[in-house]
């Protein structure tokens, strides 16, 4: 009778099993005789058996039904370490925080795909939290919501609102302050020098020096307004924002953009027909023109 494997044997081969196994891609799905082809003496069914409960136990493999079928896949080592300090509830709601990547899952969501009672999951998830495997976040559109993910994880564009919201709060000061600034540069370069008479003269028609979208985002990265790493992406919303507000338009074929000439402020005294009046001077109470008799005057007021 042949004597049977330690269980340092065992634990010898289980490890020799999991390296090959780690060879393989990360969703490959191994059957039962696959396995067993990488157990020594591969014709024993009985060490196979020990040395797959070896794996199943230390969480270096996780079992899955396909079909009528029991299959296998490898667990990476840095989960494989992770799983080993956690419980049945938290092993089960960390897979489905895991699947949801960078996007997050709601409580209620873990709730309803792991069928347990709240008191379970909120347990299950402090114990999570508590040992640094996931975290809570916040959605700008969802900011009720308890959104848990991975806690090594940064949370999708989609969640947070990018870089325009500091604790899903929009921060208006912040874009305010780089459409001031962006504004001004725009103006800068859509206009020529202010000539020595004070007025702002226009480049000739089909001008092609006016910022492109890249060169704006250039501007701001080296002009050190904010430390926030923005995108060239961020600062076509920016300028988006600035072509709707019409101080800025489109330009050489949507190419680039130039700054909206704004109208000098108006005096109202002037708009009025006594401030064009060609007989202003004769015009007194009394006199032959006067305003109480100035048809120029009654059509502008009910106009």
């Amino acid at each position: 009778m042949a004597a049977q494997p330690s269980q340092s044997s065992i634990d010898a081969m289980a490890r020799a099993v999991y390296e090959q196994c780690l060879q393989a891609p990360s969703d490959y799905l191994f059957s039962v005789s696959e396995l067993q082809d990488l157990v020594p003496g591969k014709n024993n069914l009985e060490l196979t058996q020990k040395v797959l409960n070896e794996l199943l136990r230390t969480r270096s493999l996780s079992a899955l039904t396909r079909g009528s079928q029991t299959v296998f896949r490898s667990v990476p080592k840095d989960f494989a370490e992770k799983v080993k300090n956690m419980t049945a509830d938290e092993e089960m709601l960390y897979g489905y925080i895991q699947e949801s990547a960078r996007e997050g899952i709601w409580t209620k969501q873990l709730k309803m795909k792991s069928n347990m009672h709240s008191t379970a999951v909120n347990k299950a998830l402090k114990g999570l939290e508590r040992k640094k495997y996931i975290k809570s976040i916040k959605s700008v559109n969802h900011p009720a919501r308890n959104i848990y993910m991975l806690y090594e994880l940064t949370p999708s564009i989609e969640v947070t609102g990018g870089p325009w919201f500091t604790d899903s709060e929009l921060d208006k000061e912040f874009v305010n302050e780089l459409l001031t600034a962006i504004t001004k540069f725009m103006i800068s370069k859509s206009f020529p020098k202010l000539s020595t008479r004070g007025a702002m003269g226009s480049f000739p028609p089909g001008h092609t020096g006016y910022p492109t979208l890249n060169q704006v985002y250039l501007w701001v990265k080296s002009s050190n307004l904010t430390e926030v790493d923005l995108a060239e992406a961020d600062i076509r919303s920016l300028l988006d924002v600035l072509v709707y507000d019409g101080k800025i338009e489109r330009v050489v074929g949507d190419t680039a953009y130039r700054a909206v000439r704004r109208p000098d402020s108006i005096n109202g005294f002037a708009e009025s027909p006594c401030g064009r009046c060609p007989v202003f001077a004769l015009c007194k109470e009394g006199g032959p023109v006067s305003a109480s008799n100035c048809v120029y005057f009654e059509d502008w007021l009910n106009a």
